[in-house]
């Protein structure tokens, strides 16, 4: 199941993230650079926040972990990237959100 949170910028997306994943200990996020990571995760969540730079690597990453939803911090990936992100995790009924600022 994929869901779209489309939202200005500045407006919480991050914070809102946060928020989820520190409800939910099964939840991983996914950012588009380490910057981001280390600058706006708090470091007790950081072991479950993954940067996407090589889609191979990230999906065979994926299949080693167990989790039950997939948070997308910032839509910057092309869009071929995430219709292959979203198909693989599709496959093995891992909810995706994406949060994120359509330009």
């Amino acid at each position: 199941m994929l869901e779209l949170h489309n939202q200005y910028r500045a407006s919480g997306k991050t914070s809102k993230v946060i928020e989820l994943m520190e409800q939910d200990e099964s939840v991983l996020c996914l950012v588009p650079n380490s910057t981001i990571k280390r600058h706006n995760f708090p470091k007790e969540l950081q072991k479950r926040i993954l940067v996407g730079v090589n889609l191979e690597h990230l999906i065979d990453e994926l299949r080693t972990m167990r989790f039950t939803k997939l948070f997308v911090d910032e839509l910057s990936y092309s869009k071929f990237y995430l219709a292959k992100l979203f198909y693989e995790l599709g496959r093995n009924h891992i909810q995706v959100i994406v949060f994120g600022t359509e330009q």
